[in-house]
């Protein structure tokens, strides 16, 4: 099924830029300061931390996490993350990736919020430029072994990339407005959403609501990071906003679940890999993917941060189809319907749409070996 699952057109919605970073990208940015006489921000056990996967606690994540932005605080160190990114979900077989990141503002190293965001753009279109060679790579590789590699698409439709930005729950609202005024500016170099994450045990709802108002007010997407830990009072006023999705929603009473259900289809990002592994579920068929898949509510398989988790989309496809007992039929269903939640626009909702209904034949016509799962 794995091998399915990477010949699988996929759309990611969830993705954090930081968290995506290479672990062994980590290392050679820091070997590269070290070389250039820099005194190291981080320890060799915080760097073993920040490199190993495993469980980690929704508290250790944030204090990773902290570690990293430490270490990518300049513009070559932004724009290299961002094109190897842009390559690794591009080898996954993602099709359509919406890139999320908090703008950050360094000036010891010249940076500002404006600059970091130019970096990441930059590092975006890098990575999109060099796709045709890898594209051309993969081709000659599965020439050599059709069986173990996806078939090497079309530079065309290899990837289109989007970016939201940001607001950490650690700001104010006037840098939230900040980073929502950021984002309109940017729509043109492909800026389509804003998105309110961070420490969920910072802040409150009150802080961001006029900055999230505005975002939706200038024709930009909205997503919230809701209910990852119990939180009834605030992710019932998230739920009253009506954002145009939310992501992992955890922690739900009843009373909140049944309302999510009831709502006109807020879709959910679902991250089962970084949920089990930072123990907000206890396991994998006790996500609650399979209530909401169940009572077909808008449901889309995201990573969160890959890099951190060790995880790509393909594993997060094959682990729910080994966790939720889902065929191959039912992966690209759950796959071509995430299309539709994209924020990228109906112009792109079509090409996604056509690509993915191109290729439904030639998915459903795979032969599946069920004891070769490696989710």
């Amino acid at each position: 099924m794995f091998l399915a699952c990477r010949r699988l057109p996929k759309v990611e919605l969830h993705a954090h830029l930081n968290g995506s970073v290479r672990p062994q990208t980590i290392r050679k940015i820091l070997e590269e300061r070290s070389r250039a006489g820099e005194a190291l921000p981080v320890t060799e056990q915080q760097l073993q931390d920040i490199t190993a996967c495993g469980d980690r606690s929704l508290a250790d994540c944030f204090r990773l996490f902290d570690l990293i932005h430490v270490i990518t605080t300049t513009h070559s160190a932004i724009a290299r993350i961002a094109a190897e990114v842009v390559r690794d979900f591009a080898e996954d077989r993602v099709v359509y990736l919406e890139l999320r990141t908090t703008p950050k503002a360094r000036p010891e190293y010249d940076m500002t919020k404006q600059s970091y965001i130019e970096a990441v753009l930059e590092g975006i279109e890098l990575g999109l430029r060099q796709l045709p060679a890898a594209a051309d790579a993969t081709a000659a590789a599965n020439a050599a072994n059709a069986d173990e590699a996806p078939p090497a698409p079309a530079p065309a439709d290899i990837i289109a990339v989007k970016l939201l930005l940001s607001i950490d729950r650690r700001e104010d609202s006037a840098a939230a407005l900040e980073t929502v005024q950021l984002a309109a500016r940017y729509k043109a170099r492909g800026v389509v959403g804003v998105d309110l994450s961070g420490n969920p045990y910072v802040g409150s709802w009150g802080q961001w609501r006029e900055a999230l108002a505005a975002a939706r007010a200038a024709g930009l997407g909205v997503t919230l990071h809701a209910g990852e830990v119990y939180s009834p009072a605030e992710t019932a006023r998230m739920l009253e906003f009506r954002p145009d999705r939310l992501g992992h929603c955890c922690y739900l009473d009843d009373s909140l679940a049944a309302e999510l259900r009831a709502s006109v289809a807020i879709p959910l990002e679902l991250c089962l890999t970084s949920n089990v592994l930072t123990q907000s579920v206890t396991s994998y068929p006790e996500h609650h993917f399979a209530e909401m898949y169940a009572a077909g509510h808008p449901v889309v398989l995201c990573t969160d941060d890959s890099g951190v988790f060790g995880t790509t989309l393909s594993k997060e496809y094959a682990i729910a189809a080994a966790a939720f007992k889902l065929p191959l039929g039912a992966l690209w269903e759950l796959a071509r319907r995430s299309v539709e939640f994209v924020f990228g626009g109906e112009e792109e909702k079509r090409r996604l749409r056509g690509l993915m209904d191109r290729e439904r034949p030639l998915m459903l016509g795979a032969k599946i070996e069920r004891g070769n799962d490696e989710a």
